[in-house]
């Protein structure tokens, strides 16, 4: 009894498969890094807005949460949230009360509504206790002056609630790397032309 095996082709076959597999591994790479960064986007501005109890689309147009993906020697993936106080003349219309300030939801004890001069709408502000001119380059003239005003404009801070959200998002994030890896190397290799 004899056995011919013809194995040729299938060996050639598996040959031109794994031939390109470095690019088709780097592809699939990039593609899950690029949807993992959208991901992260959502997740974070869901978070934070939540958080804070104002829009996405309001964290969004300030321009609060950047997802950026770097191709270097490596991959990185960055997540930037600004963390300066949201004024809060953004966070709704402000309306002058018996006792402060309502802008939306959130209330301003003690502060008033006032339109500066250069600017288009109303801010919210409020009298500093602890106030003394500070010596300081006008922008007007150019000149050193001792300038200022004892208000402060009133905001709402980013910095907790952001911090607490990439905390949170950090596990979650290399758990979806690993899941959309998989499904674009298994594209990649099984689907793709």
């Amino acid at each position: 009894m004899r056995l011919d095996l013809d194995v040729q082709g299938d060996i050639d076959g598996l040959i031109r498969d794994f031939k390109d597999s470095p690019k088709k591994v780097t592809k699939a790479i990039h593609r899950a890094l690029r949807k993992l960064s959208r991901f992260a986007e959502r997740r974070t501005l869901r978070e934070v807005a939540r958080q804070q109890g104002i829009t996405q689309k309001l964290l969004k147009e300030l321009g609060r949460v950047r997802v950026n993906l770097y191709h270097h020697n490596g991959y990185q993936l960055v997540v930037w949230v600004g963390t300066q106080d949201i004024p809060a003349h953004y966070l709704g219309k402000p309306i002058q009360t018996k006792t402060g300030v309502r802008t939306g939801k959130h209330i301003w004890p003690g502060a008033f509504v006032m339109q500066p001069a250069n600017a288009t709408h109303p801010m919210v502000f409020k009298r500093t206790a602890n106030w003394a001119h500070k010596y300081q380059r006008s922008r007007r003239s150019g000149r050193m002056m001792w300038m200022g005003l004892p208000l402060k404009k009133q905001g709402s801070p980013l910095y907790d609630s952001a911090s607490r959200a990439l905390k949170k998002l950090e596990p979650v994030l290399l758990e979806r790397f690993s899941t959309l890896l998989q499904q674009e190397l298994n594209y990649v290799f099984n689907i793709e032309p």
